[in-house]
Formats: structure tokens, sequence, C-alpha cells
């Protein structure tokens, strides 16, 4: 009988485990591996904005490119 209830103290403390609210390392590092794309992602922009500005000479192709958008989207 004594076998029976150390079981079952076990798997409710398992339960409680996977079941609760508590926080684990996977969690934290998911979060940081987000953390990490969002950073990557910005200073991916900013080194290609740089380029596109420094590189771009008298006629800029990202500044073309987006006055010809805004352009054809105001005529009818």
């Amino acid at each position: 009988m004594k076998s029976i209830t150390q079981l079952q103290f076990g798997l409710q403390k398992l339960a409680v485990r996977l079941f609760g609210g508590v926080s684990t390392r996977a969690d934290k590092q998911r979060g940081a591996s987000a953390l990490e794309y969002i950073v990557l992602a910005a200073a991916i922009i900013v080194i290609v904005g740089v380029l596109a500005t420094v590189f771009g000479g008298d006629s800029n192709p990202l500044s073309d490119a987006f006055s010809n958008l805004f352009n054809s989207a105001q005529t009818p």
C-alpha cells in the first residue's frame, strides 16, 4: 500500500510540474533567441540603408524606386 501512495505522490508532482505555469530554462532561451533575431534584422536593415545612401551616387536607386512607386500610386 505504501508503494502505491508513493507512486501517486510522484505522479502528482510530475503533473504539477508539467501542467503548472513554471517557467523553464527553454522558455527563457526562446525569448533570448527572439531578441537576437530582432537585433540581427535591425542591423541588416541599417547596413542596407547605409550602403544604399553611400553608394547610390547621384541617382539613388532606392530613392528612385520609392518615388516611382508613390508617383504611380497617385495617378488614377
